[in-house]
């Protein structure tokens, strides 16, 4: 009989990304897996060397021995654990079929079966903001603490990329974890069936080589944007299998048997219509967007530590002075107050311009700035003049497209301008390592960003 494979924090991360791909990874065919795209792989090396940098401040002691040899690793742990060091990093811990090695073991005080001391634990994370998934993680190392020490830490922490502790209570989080586990328990003996599911980690995913396939050839409901699994498990039971099958479905004869209200079930028919036919079906003629003159905005966020933005670029648009772009960077920290200075005065030059961007991510990282820097009326003036074109797009047609990316409306309204195929992340990388024409693509990106989102505002006003 063999032997089932181990648990791991990663499968906890990852169960509230994609179920499915927890299970591949505990039963699929490592021959299919495919290798980690090239930002992932530096995105991890970040992660990584981040975590050394930790290590090395704070100078804990760590197992000689890891992944290559866990049961000594494990007993190297318990020895250290024993002996009562403030910290340990990196240590193993196993039991149950689980296996977990946390960044950080702290020694707190009070009774356990090491003596009159105990350890709570964290994780070093290299993003800015806790996120659930994370927690569930480190709770996951909570668990084998207790099956280790014989008590469970009431407190743990995550050490967040700007160097703050976030600290969270057990009980917190502890009801979620102990569901996940049970749901990886049943995955790994085979009592629980996934299936997948496509969502925007499916693209740099190990799996997509099988999963990908596996939906194209079936129509599979969830490459309709706007599909839930959910609303897939209804459609299901009112007989609609297929995004074929939904497109030639009238509202009326499954609306009372999925159970899904009117409007919702009715925009999916239409993005449904959309992928089937490969061609824009109309939801409603709207109001053109105003404008022009018009404020056009792209922006990138330095995805280390600081998470300052490193590139805003602003284009005017006015139909006597054509297109004119000032490109404002900040490389480092202590540039970017001067970046964001340069941007008020940039938009203050047009007050009663609509500034247009695609998505949240301008508005989260202007309204970031201005906390940081506090330019107070002037800033929250800009914030008020913002218009995102993508509700713009949705309210107006359905698209075939499996979701609403700026690359991907834009080439399905027929844009023929420059692809927005660079990796924004990778050269936002290398541009922190010094790779001079990382700035050229990065400007080159924007501007392909931006001749998109200028391509969306046209469409739309030939579209009112």
């Amino acid at each position: 009989m063999s032997q089932l494979p181990s648990i791991t924090a990663t499968h906890v991360y990852q169960h509230a990304t994609c179920e499915h791909r927890v299970w591949l990874d505990l039963c699929g065919d490592a021959g299919l897996r495919l290798p980690d795209t090239e930002s992932g792989r530096a995105l991890k090396a970040r992660g990584i060397a981040h975590e050394a940098a930790i290590a090395a401040e704070r100078r804990y002691p760590r197992p000689e021995h890891g992944r290559e040899d866990l049961a000594r690793a494990f007993e190297e742990t318990l020895a250290l654990m024993r002996e009562g060091h403030e910290g340990i990093y990196q240590g193993v811990l196993l039991g149950d079929g689980l296996v977990g090695m946390p960044d950080l073991l702290i020694r707190q005080e009070g009774p356990s079966r090491l003596g009159g001391h105990h350890y709570t634990v964290g994780d070093v994370k290299i993003s800015r903001r806790a996120r659930s998934d994370q927690a569930l993680q480190v709770a996951f190392y909570a668990h084998l603490l207790h099956l280790v020490q014989g008590r469970l830490p009431e407190r743990l922490f995550l050490l967040l990329g700007d160097g703050r502790e976030e600290w969270f209570a057990y009980e917190d989080v502890g009801g979620a974890f102990e569901q996940v586990l049970a749901d990886l328990v049943g995955l790994r003996e085979g009592r629980r069936t996934t299936e997948p599911f496509l969502k925007s980690a499916c693209c740099v995913c190990p799996w997509r080589g099988v999963c990908l396939e596996e939906m194209e050839t079936r129509g599979d409901l969830s490459l309709v944007p706007g599909m839930t699994p959910a609303r897939r498990r209804a459609l299901r039971r009112a007989g609609v299998e297929s995004v074929t099958q939904l497109a030639r479905a009238g509202p009326e004869s499954i609306e009372a048997r999925s159970g899904l209200e009117g409007p919702s079930l009715r925009l999916l028919i239409r993005r449904a219509q959309a992928l089937a036919s490969g061609e824009p079906v109309t939801i409603a003629r709207l109001h053109p967007p105003p404008g022009p003159p018009e404020l056009l905005v792209t922006a990138f966020e330095n995805p280390s530590g600081d998470g300052h933005t490193v590139l805003l670029t602003i284009s005017f648009t006015d139909p006597r002075e054509g297109a004119k772009t000032a490109s404002l960077w900040a490389e480092d920290p202590a540039g970017e107050k001067a970046t964001y200075e340069k941007a008020l005065v940039a938009f203050a030059r047009k007050p009663d311009a609509p500034v247009y961007h695609h998505g949240p991510s301008v508005p989260a990282l202007l309204a970031r700035m201005e906390a940081r820097h506090g330019a107070g009326d002037r800033g929250l003036a800009v914030l008020d003049r913002l218009i995102d074109v993508a509700p713009w797009v949705r309210r107006t047609a359905a698209l075939p497209v499996n979701a609403y990316t700026l690359d991907a409306t834009a080439k399905a309204t027929g844009y023929a301008g420059p692809d927005l195929e660079g990796d924004i992340l990778l050269d936002l990388f290398r541009l922190e390592e010094g790779d001079t024409g990382a700035r050229e693509r990065l400007a080159a990106s924007a501007g392909a960003e931006r001749e998109a989102l200028r391509h969306l505002l046209g469409w739309l006003r030939r579209n009112r």
